[in-house]
């Protein structure tokens, strides 16, 4: 990508938004560490593109307005997530770095933290345009980054559709357990008459082995949703649904506490070991991954 003067780079104060008021006293002190925490980022944005070889931005101006108001918004409603839940990032970065470009075929702020640029963040130009960016999500790697790929990716797929300011990837404003119910039939065409048994073809537990950066992967009896878009369209709905369950369920501190023994750190690989889950949870993840799919059957989850 060109640098110096090539770079339409741009800079601006970011997540200056005003934190929620509240009248109680530890809350607002709270709010006052976690907006230290925080502080406050500048947003560093590239329109850099290229037509017929030659520097052409990205996107309109109009537009570079818009994306600077939407990631404005988005890491407020990120920090009033974190004061509401009583949960700090480690270590946040000073800037983030956004590129827009028709060069980026996916979205990526986990893969440049794994290899220590944490702050970088990649959004193809035309998702930007079609209002489509998955900025939470994106915000939630660079602000919660984790070294197990099915934990990293499925809270940043739970926070985009919690407090996401637009639809986006995977379920696009849906709710996650009816897409995922969905893609589950797709993939497992047994289970369309609703027995949870017919999902034993599907195995959460071997995503649970995939740390990051590797890519998710899902086998379904004989078929492999891989890493490309169609396989990814339906193994992301999958694993947010599955820790929207989690949290709902059982509650954010619990999933905390298996979510803060793997952090990411760049060029190791760390997705955790299954003994965790057990101690988090008091129970193992494939009895958990049991109750999940007893609740994509419509069947009453046992406490």
């Amino acid at each position: 990508m060109a640098k110096g003067r090539n770079e339409l780079l741009r800079s601006i104060p970011g997540a200056g938004a005003a934190l929620p008021a509240t009248s109680h006293s530890g809350a607002n002190e709270f709010a006052s560490v976690a907006s230290e925490s925080f502080g406050n980022p500048t947003l560093t944005f590239n329109f850099w593109g290229r037509v017929q070889g030659l520097e052409y931005p990205s996107l309109s101006p109009e537009q570079q307005d818009e994306i600077r108001e939407s990631f404005a918004d988005d890491l407020a409603r990120l920090k009033r997530w974190c004061i509401e839940a009583e949960w700090l990032p480690s270590h946040p970065p000073d800037e983030l770095k956004i590129f827009v470009s028709d060069e980026y075929k996916i979205s990526k702020s986990l893969m440049p933290a794994s290899v220590g640029q944490r702050g970088r963040m990649e959004f193809p130009a035309w998702k930007v345009i079609a209002g489509e960016a998955a900025i939470a999500h994106e915000l939630v790697h660079v602000y919660f980054p984790n070294g197990n790929r099915l934990l990293a990716e499925g809270l940043a797929i739970h926070l985009q559709a919690e407090i996401g300011g637009n639809p986006a990837f995977p379920n696009f404003g849906r709710p996650l357990h009816d897409v995922a119910r969905e893609l589950l039939v797709k993939m497992v065409p047994e289970f369309a008459a609703g027995d949870p048994k017919a999902l034993d073809k599907i195995r959460l537990t071997d995503l649970d082995k995939i740390a990051t950066p590797s890519p998710l992967r899902l086998r379904a009896g004989l078929n492999l949703y891989n890493d490309d878009a169609v396989g990814q369209a339906h193994i992301y709905p999958v694993v947010g649904s599955f820790v929207q369950f989690l949290i709902a369920t059982y509650g954010l501190k619990t999933f905390r506490a298996v979510f803060e023994q793997t952090p990411l750190k760049p060029f190791a690989r760390n997705p955790g070991s299954s003994d965790r889950w057990a101690d988090a949870y008091g129970a193992a993840l494939l009895d958990l991954e049991q109750k999940w799919k007893l609740k994509m059957s419509g069947r009453p989850v046992p406490a």
